[in-house]
């Protein structure tokens, strides 16, 4: 009996296992907002947590995919979602990471700035995940707005690091400056193609 009830499909809900990612990551994401105000190894330790929470999240995600005969969408398209959850995630913590190791002696009012944007970015994924086991029109719309956060960040980041080529005097601090920024601003790109990925897989169900 054990056997047979072993290859019985389960019903996984693979969109509450989406929905705490995206939890994290939200709340990841205003950490990172916090220790650049307070870069302290105690608050990046905050993030790191974070990251590994979401890593085993991940990992159950992964291993309840593969051992699954149904899924609510394509397997593959579950698959690649989590994935680039799990990038963006991964691109919060480095940014944390590059500016606890490079240790800016200024806080650039840019870098906030686009925190905020993948701040709202991330919101706005929230609100697509609640959707995405009913995909409707106004899913697409929240894609939309996120590439023009994206497009928003863009235009930050190539002003930004203008400024710093213009008006920067200590050149390891431009260097500094510009990694971190090029590296949220990667981040914020990871969400776009996060948004990009749903919009995607979702186009099947509409």
């Amino acid at each position: 009996m054990k056997g047979i009830l072993n290859i019985i499909p389960k019903n996984i809900d693979f969109f509450k296992y989406l929905k705490n990612c995206v939890e994290i990551m939200e709340i990841i994401a205003k950490e990172l907002l916090n220790f650049i105000d307070n870069p302290t190894e105690e608050n990046f330790n905050k993030i790191r947590e974070l990251e590994h929470k979401a890593d085993e999240i991940v990992h159950e995600y992964r291993h309840k995919l593969n051992e699954s005969f149904i899924t609510p969408l394509d397997r593959e398209d579950l698959h690649q979602i989590i994935m680039k959850m799990d990038d963006v995630i991964d691109f919060i913590k480095s940014s944390g990471e590059k500016y606890f190791l490079y240790k800016p002696s200024l806080n650039n009012d840019y870098i906030y700035q686009m925190i905020k944007l993948l701040i709202q970015s991330i919101e706005y994924l929230k609100q697509i995940i609640n959707l995405l086991s009913k995909p409707n029109e106004e899913l697409l719309k929240l894609v939309s707005k996120i590439c023009d956060l994206e497009r928003e960040c863009d235009i930050i980041n190539r002003k930004a690091i203008a400024e710093l080529f213009n008006n920067g005097k200590d050149v390891l601090e431009v260097i500094k400056q510009k990694e971190i920024l090029s590296q949220i601003e990667e981040t914020v790109d990871r969400a776009q193609l996060l948004a990009i990925t749903i919009e995607n897989s979702i186009y099947k169900h509409i």
